[in-house]
């Protein structure tokens, strides 16, 4: 059964963002433990931002785990959104094979009107939805141009001409399944952290 979703209102704008951390969608509202980007604990994704910012989570359901996470962005000036503001979901599936982007979320006002913003991390690439194909697919709608990457895969570089040039990095994903493929924690980090600190 396919459904239509809208991406909640959850975008937190962070001050003198540097990093901005893309994804696709959120799991299916089912299987949230809070309102807010990577909203399941299955997920890795705070636990790696944590590592990489020294921070220990301590919240994990609701509203504390919302502005916990929003302290973490704060602290390390990283931005986090998700490609699609419209999908057709198949069978409650988390899957990017499983969800088509209908219609994007406003990315270049974002980029644009965050000056101190130096880098975009992509987490997947191999998916038919995958991150960084639908921002490839979203930068050649809005007209901005890119250089191709030597490669598409995780590690690899590009640059998007914004209104001015930023560099975009593809990583992997951070959902459980990407996990049991053998992208393990400690590559993740490596990841975040060459995108966050470098």
């Amino acid at each position: 059964m396919k459904e239509i979703e809208e991406h909640p209102d959850w975008y937190y704008p962070v001050q003198d963002m540097r990093t901005l951390i893309l994804g696709t969608f959120p799991p299916h509202q089912k299987q949230w433990d809070y309102p807010f980007y990577y909203p399941n604990r299955a997920n890795h994704f705070w636990k790696i931002l944590a590592e990489v910012g020294k921070f220990t989570l301590t919240q994990w359901e609701g509203m504390p785990a919302v502005e916990e996470r929003k302290f973490l962005m704060r602290q390390m000036r990283v931005g986090v959104q998700n490609i699609g503001l419209v999908v057709e979901r198949e069978n409650q599936s988390a899957l990017d094979k499983d969800i088509s982007v209908l219609k994007f979320q406003d990315l270049l006002s974002i980029i644009n009107s965050n000056d101190s913003l130096q880098k975009v991390l992509l987490t997947g690439y191999s998916g038919k939805t995958s991150t960084y194909r639908e921002f490839t697919k979203y930068l050649k709608m809005m007209g901005i141009s890119y250089t191709k990457p030597d490669k598409v895969g995780a590690g690899f570089e590009f640059t998007a001409q914004f209104n001015r040039p930023i560099n975009c990095l593809i990583g992997n994903s951070t959902s459980p399944t990407a996990q049991r493929g053998g992208i393990s924690f400690e590559m993740l980090v490596d990841q975040f952290r060459k995108a966050i600190t470098a």
